[in-house]
């Protein structure tokens, strides 16, 4: 099951092995089901024990962490995968939201 996510969109990592992910947005690149083996960048990843999306950095800066499954070691990724229930869509303009918010608000 995909919770309705499709390549492309924007999501905000909430949780993460690595808690310097936590909050960042990245873009959906491919998803990944349970047994599965992404490969990225030419690096083959463990079968996945979860459905998985492959994430990538917005701006393709390696500003995310990834630990390396053999030794633990940290390393910057432009792009990895990210298990789905660790990520909340960002859709829609929130333009609107904010509008009504400010709306509300007295004017002093």
């Amino acid at each position: 099951m995909t919770s309705n996510f499709k390549s492309g969109d924007m999501a905000l990592i909430v949780n993460s092995v690595c808690a310097e992910n936590i909050g960042k947005t990245v873009r959906l690149v491919q998803f990944v089901p349970v047994g599965g083996e992404p490969k990225v960048d030419g690096k083959i990843y463990t079968p996945r024990e979860h459905p998985t999306w492959i994430v990538e950095s917005i701006d393709g800066a390696a500003s995310l962490l990834s630990p390396r499954v053999t030794t633990g070691e940290l390393m910057r990724i432009s792009a990895g995968p990210c298990r789905e229930v660790w990520l909340m869509p960002l859709r829609g303009d929130f333009a609107p939201e904010q509008q009504k918010a400010k709306e509300a608000e007295p004017c002093l």
